[in-house]
């Protein structure tokens, strides 16, 4: 875990360390500028109550060029501390977005998809709100602490101890509620993932539902998690609404304490009454400061709650260690020695003992029953899971020696389930490519066409409303079995007709939609139209 991981906040306030400053300059010179208008206010006060007209013109003048000043500062901090806390929400979820493209199966098979959605979007503002919002409460507290208690002091040392005696207590209050809030709102971030969990899986399988009749009981289960969530949002605002009213009570003791002995010196004429009034508007502007102490450090405790979640997957290793530095530039042959392959926790192994040498234009047929190990086999092959090592070979290097993205350039593979994007079926299909086109044309990319074509899916294709500017639905929902299988072949296909294409094709068991006379068009067209490259065809039939 790096140092981000360690210290966030702190982290994160160095790299983006400009926009911070502005935000943090700008909002010192709010704070000092409204300080200054209770000043005004007392001269202006004075001035009435002595009759001194000119006094009071100046006083007016004052107050008005303290206001000014305090309104465009207010709307410079606001700029930079946006830019600040956004930069910093736009990091994370790069960062987590690419740790997703790089873990391997078990990471998905563990977490929900539900659960890391919630980071991306729950915990990732979670955490802005504390490092942006929460910190700008915080830093405009402690400034105008810092701002007000000398004023107060410079009007009387006596008044100041009196009404703020009750201070000093404040951080206790503080640091007492940090812990309960830090660990309320990991439960409460913890429930709102199983929650997010769980409705992405009900909306994924909702034929399933609706075709079991299990709408009722999905619902009274989906209350379970939505209460438990509402729960720990509840403790969560319990524990929040504590902290303005405790910090009230102290201010407003303070008031009465000022009113008590105050009054006494401004009766005497010890004081003037606008010095009276001045002061007790300092007391009045305790309030915020004091509040903010808390809301900002329960907003940051919640944010570094939500991190601790982030951070978790953000320390995950890939399932691929080695990522491999060895370039191929091309596919001459793929050699497996004696591979033997276990999942994590199994008893027997998916693939024994398994030998076999695959040379540059071959065609290649594994067969083998369901469970038999063929995907197995293809997820080692593309390094989506990591075989033993010195058990493959790619032209004569391991497997696990070879640059993973070199390798992955070379190959092109339609997966036993059909994925396809919510996007037009032209994009859909040309989807794998690295180079492709950036001019906008009406017409449809010729790769496109024919990869359909030796597909066996154009005909099926134009005649949809928009054709090949069709639009999917997410998966591919709008479209059949055999369809979708098809159109990931056509993306695969379409891969080997690049620039620099992929050389090895892989189709894992993705002709099993289709029926036969389909099928043999299909391989009958791999054989014709790609004599070169070399295509490994899994099956579970003859």
């Amino acid at each position: 875990m790096g140092f981000q991981d360690r210290n966030p906040v702190r982290s994160y306030i160095r790299k983006f360390w400009r926009p911070f400053s502005l935000g943090t300059l700008t909002l010192a010179l709010t704070n000092f500028f409204d300080i200054l208008t209770p000043i005004a206010l007392m001269k202006a006060i004075d001035a009435i109550v002595g009759k001194k007209p000119d006094d009071l013109g100046s006083a007016i003048l004052l107050y008005f060029a303290f206001m000014v000043g305090a309104v465009s500062f207010r709307h410079q901090w606001r700029v930079h501390f946006g830019r600040f806390h956004h930069s910093v929400a736009e990091d994370i979820r790069n960062r987590l977005f690419r740790k997703y493209t790089e873990l391997g199966p078990r990471f998905f098979e563990k977490n929900p998809t539900g659960e890391l959605m919630s980071l991306m979007i729950n915990d990732v503002n979670t955490f802005r709100m504390g490092v942006g919002p929460g910190m700008l409460i915080l830093l405009d507290g402690i400034f105008l602490i810092a701002f007000i208690i000398p004023f107060m002091l410079s009007i009387s040392v006596d008044w100041t101890w009196k009404t703020l005696i009750l201070l000093p207590f404040i951080p206790f209050v503080i640091r007492f509620m940090e812990d309960r809030i830090a660990k309320a709102s990991r439960i409460n971030q913890d429930r709102l993932a199983a929650m997010s969990g769980y409705t992405q899986e009900l909306v994924t399988g909702i034929r399933v539902v609706k075709g079991f009749a299990q709408e009722s009981n999905r619902q009274k289960e989906f209350r379970r998690f939505s209460g438990d969530y509402a729960a720990s949002c509840n403790t969560v605002a319990r524990y929040d609404a504590f902290f303005e009213p405790a910090l009230h009570i102290g201010v407003a003791t303070g008031s009465a304490i000022l009113l008590a002995w105050g009054s006494k010196d401004v009766l005497s004429g010890a004081v003037s009454l606008g010095t009276f009034v001045a002061f007790h508007e300092y007391i009045k502007r305790m309030i915020w400061p004091m509040a903010a102490l808390g809301s900002g450090l329960s907003m940051l405790q919640q944010g570094r709650a939500s991190y601790g979640r982030i951070a978790e997957v953000l320390a995950t290793e890939s399932e691929v260690e080695g990522r491999g530095t060895t370039k191929v530039e091309k596919f001459d042959s793929l050699e497996v020695r004696d591979l033997t392959f276990l999942y994590p926790g199994a008893n027997q192994p998916a693939l024994r003992n398994l030998s076999l040498t695959i040379r540059r234009g071959e065609s290649v047929g594994i067969i083998g029953p369901v469970g038999s190990g063929k995907s197995t086999f293809v997820w080692l092959l593309s390094r989506i899971r990591e075989a033993p090592a010195k058990s493959v070979f790619v032209n004569g290097v391991p497997i696990e020696e070879v640059a993973v993205s070199d390798w992955r350039r070379l190959l092109a593979i339609t997966p036993q389930d059909p994925f396809l994007f919510s996007n037009n079926i032209e994009e859909n299909i040309l989807f794998g490519r690295r180079h492709l086109d950036e001019a906008k044309s009406n017409e449809i990319h010729a790769d496109a066409l024919a990869a359909a074509d030796d597909a066996a899916i154009r005909s099926e294709i134009e005649r949809l409303p928009s054709g090949f500017r069709a639009w999917l639905g997410e998966k591919g929902v709008n479209l059949s079995g055999g369809q979708r299988q098809r159109m990931t072949i056509a993306r695969s296909l379409a891969r080997a007709t690049e620039s620099t294409p992929a050389e090895v094709i892989v189709l894992d068991d993705s002709l099993s939609a289709v029926d036969a006379q389909t099928e043999a068009g299909i391989l009958g067209q791999l054989k014709q139209a790609r004599k070169d490259v070399t295509t490994i065809i899994v099956s579970h039939r003859i």
